[in-house]
């Protein structure tokens, strides 16, 4: 009768495991996450709100005075960016389709084109249904006020940015649109040459502002620390993507006048 009882109580117990065990495991689980995000909350508010506030207003101060610098640059010098050379060579090279009426050729590369920059707008669109869906889960577990003050600003830093470059590509895809309608048409009009140089002030800025989104992302991630390292590094990064182009041979195109 005894090894009868002992037996009736292992089997007990290995069901009762088999229910209870699961459920360990989930609880462990949570437990582990709260204390993952406990300690990020513990290194990210290991800085004073003094520092923190400067630590953010230099990182914007970083952005917006280099592209102030950079816009002043473009208006009063004679050396052009790196935009300025590529919307040169878009205005040229609607004029040299419009001579030659190669518009197949035209718009085979306009196809191309608006395929490139209607991906990159759906990727940011994409990217930022997930950030917002993870701080909007954020938001809900929260209960300390200053905590939903920050998460809702750096949503709408993030928000911003992203939104604003998706919109620059889309509407760099309707301006070629229009230009691949224009060219048979009115070849001897000068408006698709225009045109295709705001194409590229477009896409510039659709560029331009998904890399900035990256500097408001690393501040939900790692905090303002992180949030002024991106943004030295993102400085670094435009001083050099924005030089003047080296060994492309474009002042020898831009003399051939085509």
């Amino acid at each position: 009768f005894a090894p009868g009882i002992k037996q009736q109580c292992r089997s007990a117990s290995t069901y009762c495991g088999r229910i209870v065990g699961p459920s360990n495991h989930r609880l462990n689980f949570a437990s582990k996450e709260t204390v993952r995000l406990t300690a990020a909350t513990q290194l990210k508010a290991s800085l004073s709100p003094p520092v923190n506030v400067a630590l953010i207003s230099s990182s914007v101060a970083i952005l917006s005075g280099y592209h102030i610098a950079l816009l002043r640059k473009e208006l009063n010098s004679d050396n052009k960016t790196w935009r300025q050379y590529q919307a040169d060579t878009r205005e040229d090279w609607a004029r040299h389709v419009r001579e030659t009426e190669a518009w197949l050729y035209a718009i085979q590369t306009l196809r191309n084109a608006i395929t490139a920059q209607a991906f990159l707008a759906s990727t940011g669109l994409s990217l930022l249904t997930l950030i917002t869906g993870r701080i909007w889960d954020l938001l809900r577990t929260t209960t300390n006020d200053w905590e939903q003050t920050l998460l809702t600003v750096q949503l709408a830093t993030v928000s911003t940015t992203m939104l604003f470059s998706s919109y620059q590509f889309l509407q760099g895809v309707r301006l070629m649109t229009h230009v691949g309608f224009m060219f048979p048409v009115k070849s001897s009009d000068t408006s698709a040459d225009n045109l295709m140089r705001k194409t590229q002030n477009c896409q510039w800025l659709g560029l331009r502002f998904m890399y900035i989104s990256v500097a408001p992302i690393a501040w939900i991630v790692g905090g303002s620390r992180a949030f002024f390292a991106v943004s030295c590094a993102l400085f670094q990064f435009f001083r050099n993507i924005d030089m003047k182009p080296v060994g492309l041979g474009y002042d020898n195109f831009q003399g051939q006048d085509i």
